[in-house]
């Protein structure tokens, strides 16, 4: 098959990936929208279009692997291909983020019992959202440089994360426990949110540089700091 027609094919996947991120980010304003009770749509819309996610991820997976198995393409076309294999994968995670965001704020409804949200919660939202944002402009963009900075940004996330943790457990005394455990758990899924987002970053500067900056101590094989596992937690040297 000529060059070209790969080409249209790879450049098609790549459109692809991109139209999934974007159903993606609008998964994650919204279900974070309604765990801060600024509701625009109810959780089971969320609930039903992640399996339009599920099914776009196992269709990009399977078009990524054709392309290999008939190209056996090499260089960036090779690296391209596992970059969006990568994204793919967590991409659909981060939209099952957003329904287990969506299904806390149902048991909350259940309940009939919420807690004050937090003001780190949006916070978190925000950082996350955009580093999320960023990490798919690097890879659109082939941009190593902003991908390797999402890591120190992920931190500040981690400690809101943190911050909202001990709020909730004050809360705890006063309010309904099981309600002031499903703000936490919103949280949690917000900060790996903002893992996968870094993951993401990663995977851009394995297919801008050649390099793998995860499981190195932080660093790449020429000393640059970065390195993150792929659960986003740092990695000890």
């Amino acid at each position: 098959m000529p060059k070209e027609h790969f080409d249209q094919q790879l450049d098609t996947l790549k459109q692809r990936l991109l139209d999934m991120s974007h159903g993606v980010e609008e998964q994650v304003a919204e279900a974070v929208a309604l765990a801060t009770r600024q509701e625009s749509i109810e959780p089971e819309e969320i609930l039903e279009r992640d399996q339009e996610i599920d099914d776009e991820e196992v269709a990009i997976e399977e078009t990524a692997i054709e392309l290999l198995a008939l190209h056996q393409p090499m260089a960036i076309d090779l690296r391209t291909i596992v970059t969006i294999l990568k994204i793919n994968n967590d991409l659909e995670r981060v939209g099952d983020h957003a329904v287990n965001i969506a299904e806390a704020v149902l048991r909350l409804r259940e309940k009939g019992e919420y807690p004050p949200v937090p003001p780190q919660l949006e916070e978190m939202n925000r950082l996350a959202r955009g580093i999320l944002r960023d990490a798919l402009d690097a890879f659109v963009n082939l941009d190593a440089e902003t991908a390797r900075q999402l890591g120190a940004r992920d931190d500040e996330v981690d400690a809101l994360h943190e911050s909202v943790f001990r709020v909730m457990l004050t809360h705890m005394l006063d309010e309904d426990i099981s309600a002031c455990l499903q703000m936490l758990l919103i949280s949690r899924n917000i900060e790996r949110i903002a893992d996968h987002a870094v993951n993401i970053g990663e995977d851009v500067v394995y297919l801008v540089q050649g390099r793998t900056i995860r499981h190195t101590g932080g660093k790449d094989e020429e000393g640059e700091g970065g390195g993150r596992q792929r659960d986003g937690s740092p990695v000890s040297a």
